[in-house]
């Protein structure tokens, strides 16, 4: 079992350092949320210490679903995914972008439907790839 978990873990990590854009992407928003973390520990801000936890959380689901599922998501995507994670909880939560900007809802949730519908698109490419699963797309059908 622990062999197990360990090669688990090591797969999540070479998803992780696999494609050199998003590891740096995910590399600098993780230092920035440590950061933030950091402060907020100093201010005795609780509360914004677990939304930073959490965020450090969410921000390796991507690519604890890529190694378990042994599927690729594009790296754009994936980058997207982080940012959006990013904006959500730091910008929107912690720095109160939702108190300053007054569109910062409005545009995170016009992000949140176009990642869902790249998701889907993706998750289609993806099943396409495996040759026991064949979902028909718009591209099969012309």
């Amino acid at each position: 079992m622990k062999q197990k978990m360990r090669n688990f873990w090591k797969a999540v990590m070479f998803e992780l350092k696999e494609n050199r854009s998003t590891f740096l992407v995910y590399t600098g928003l993780r230092f920035l949320v440590l950061c933030v973390l950091i402060m907020q520990i100093f201010n005795q801000n609780y509360q914004n210490v677990f939304l930073c936890l959490l965020t450090l959380g969410l921000m390796i689901v991507p690519s604890i679903i890529q190694a378990a599922f042994k599927v690729e998501f594009p790296s754009p995507l994936e980058i997207v995914i982080l940012v959006f994670i990013f904006a959500a909880e730091i910008l929107g939560e912690i720095s109160a972008f939702y108190i300053k900007f007054p569109y910062w809802d409005t545009v995170l949730h016009t992000l949140n439907g176009f990642l869902c519908a790249a998701l889907g698109v993706s998750l289609v490419e993806i099943l396409n790839k495996d040759k026991r699963i064949l979902i028909l797309s718009l591209h099969h059908l012309l």
